[in-house]
């Protein structure tokens, strides 16, 4: 099966099951049931949803447009895994361009990875250089079986485009692959829908699954490195998967969470423009104790077994 028809596929399973979501969130409610103020906090726009049944939970200026930053890593890994899924021992060597400043997987020029661990350096410390590393590869691939030329990370970005459009998005958009441009942005609503895909995606859910990672990296300065997880959620009881967004300089701190409910069902929690650092996480830290008081379906034990026992920490 081609690069492109395995894409096709896939998008169309993501488009087939968000379809009654994100119809329901375009008015804020579902069957009837009006979302709820969130608890008090401390972020400007807040969007809580469970990703399951497409009811919205809590709302707070939801379609205010915020600059995305490192949350924009969210879509990288979706388009690579609907791209390149099956392709994930592929190995990448590292160039001079991939290596863009910011927050850092401690990639190196002449290095190889495999896109896995690159996807882990990604996702666990928000590499930049891991994203552009990602993009970079993808994009050319994509390239090649269209038999065509060009810049492999605009061919990449355009894909990220429409990957959020047909995920139901209305106001977001990207200019690159990791989120350093002010280009980048998004809302509270978007990144809910965003993320009630990629947390439920039985193929990426793995990569949040362990704090710490051993890569195994070849190329001249051929070593072992290990990635340590820098979101502060990891390891919380039923967190699925994290990503946040900063910009230190401008003050802008977000969160999106997937949160497994006691009853089973998947949580999709949005906070953007924290007050701090520490705030965004004790934001979302009273959201999610505040659902199965605020809706005690949530609360009802599982009638079944949701573990995923696919998860590796080591390679």
């Amino acid at each position: 099966m081609t690069l492109m028809k395995r894409f096709d596929r896939a998008w169309c399973r993501s488009i087939a099951g968000l379809a009654l979501t994100a119809a329901l969130l375009t008015g804020g409610h579902a069957l009837g049931q009006q979302a709820k103020a969130p608890p008090e906090v401390t972020a400007s726009a807040v969007f809580v949803v469970n990703a399951d049944t497409g009811r919205v939970l809590y709302q707070k200026n939801p379609n205010k447009v915020f600059r995305t930053l490192s949350i924009t890593k969210l879509v990288t890994a979706y388009v690579l895994m609907q791209r390149l899924g099956g392709e994930l021992a592929d190995q990448v060597t590292i160039t001079q361009a991939d290596l863009v400043p910011g927050s850092t997987a401690g990639l190196r020029k002449g290095d190889v990875w495999s896109l896995e661990d690159l996807l882990y350096g990604m996702l666990l410390v928000s590499g930049n250089d891991a994203a552009l590393a990602i993009a970079d590869y993808t994009g050319r691939k994509i390239l090649a079986e269209e038999k065509k030329r060009g810049d492999s990370i605009k061919r990449f970005v355009q894909d990220m485009g429409s990957a959020a459009v047909g995920l139901g998005t209305k106001h977001t958009q990207f200019a690159d692959p990791y989120g350093i441009s002010p280009s980048n942005v998004s809302t509270a609503r978007d990144v809910a829908l965003i993320g009630s895909t990629v947390f439920r995606d039985q193929q990426l859910l793995p990569f949040w699954r362990c704090a710490h990672r051993t890569v195994s990296i070849g190329g001249p300065q051929a070593r072992a490195a290990t990635i340590n997880s820098t979101i502060a959620m990891f390891g919380e009881d039923n967190i699925l998967g994290a990503k946040t967004g900063s910009h230190v300089g401008k003050n802008i701190y977000h969160l999106v969470v997937g949160w497994r409910a006691p009853n089973g069902q998947t949580i999709v929690a949005v906070v953007l423009g924290a007050a701090d650092h520490p705030s965004r996480y004790n934001d979302m830290r009273a959201i999610l104790a505040s659902l199965p008081h605020d809706f005690p379906e949530l609360a009802e034990p599982a009638t079944s077994s949701t573990e995923d026992s696919t998860a590796k920490c080591e390679p």
